[in-house]
């Protein structure tokens, strides 16, 4: 049992941490299909923000007025069922969306993601969505949500045995304790201090959900761990603090283009690393995990 042990010692931490990512160790899979979801986005003259099961999907703040782009949404799609779909269209510029504004949304099934060579396999268009004509209506914003059914051979139940609703408590402190949760992260990128066993074993949990390969898990932490040279970290600061998946999950992104307010930069290139960074608090014991 967990219930008793606080952040007192370093073994305390270690072991309610360890307990959590039990989860993923040897994990196996309810049957043999590798299945892949996709969402195919194209945009014009607007800004979105998409979450899939109230988990971050895709958020697009840059200038451009003309973008398109796949996402992928196992990382959403913590088992099977039905999946939740929240779009949020944003005015390119000004406060309302101009009549220009359009998008369009394509949902496809990959039949197998570890068939590399021959690009997943079958796909299959789930269904497709268009955004109405705005015409003169002045919105701020338009939103948009539906359901699809998916199959996956996994189920990944970590945030509802363990995640806190952070609701319960109060904002400011919750605003203090993510802030020096991403200061530590920070200074641990740094000083090159990162565990790399405690990235590990996190990292297990996505990689269940694209299916295990460790070439990825390796690429992923080197890149988490190894800065370019040059790089210096930014202030953490001009952020607004953002919650996920009914309130357990939070995170910091700048108000500027809703990245991470944890980057870095290279003064002289004008390079950029950029590392996201999703936590939750443990319901019994307090502790921050890494999501």
């Amino acid at each position: 049992a967990i219930i008793g042990f606080t952040q007192t010692t370093t073994t305390d931490y270690t072991i309610i941490d360890t307990e959590i990512t039990d989860h993923y160790k040897d994990y196996k899979y309810s049957n043999k299909k590798r299945p892949g979801y996709y969402l195919q986005i194209n945009n014009q003259n607007c800004h979105y923000d998409i979450k899939v099961n109230d988990l971050n999907g895709e958020i697009f703040f840059d200038p451009y007025p003309m973008y398109s782009n796949q996402i992928p949404l196992n990382l959403n799609i913590l088992k099977s069922g039905k999946q939740k779909l929240s779009v949020k269209i944003f005015p390119l510029n000004g406060d309302l969306i101009s009549e220009k504004a359009g998008m369009q949304l394509r949902l496809i099934r990959y039949e197998d993601m570890t068939d590399i060579e021959n690009e997943f396999g079958k796909s299959k268009v789930i269904w497709e969505w268009e955004m109405p004509k705005i015409n003169n209506q002045k919105l701020p914003f338009f939103l948009f949500e539906t359901f699809f059914e998916a199959k996956v051979p996994y189920g990944i139940e970590t945030l509802d045995l363990f995640a806190l609703d952070l609701s319960e408590l109060d904002e400011k402190l919750i605003l203090q304790e993510v802030i020096k949760e991403f200061q530590i992260k920070q200074k641990s990128i740094v000083n090159k201090t990162q565990d790399l066993d405690y990235l590990k074993r996190h990292i297990r949990r996505p990689l269940i959900q694209i299916y295990p390969n460790e070439d990825i898990m390796k690429e992923t932490i080197e890149g988490m761990v190894n800065l370019e040279s040059g790089m210096k970290a930014q202030p953490i600061e001009d952020f607004e603090i953002c919650f996920y998946y009914n309130n357990k999950i939070v995170t910091l992104l700048r108000k500027e283009d809703k990245e991470s307010a944890l980057w870095f930069e290279n003064p002289d290139t004008g390079d950029r690393f950029i590392q996201p960074y999703y936590i939750f608090k443990h319901k019994e014991t307090g502790t921050w995990h890494m999501w």
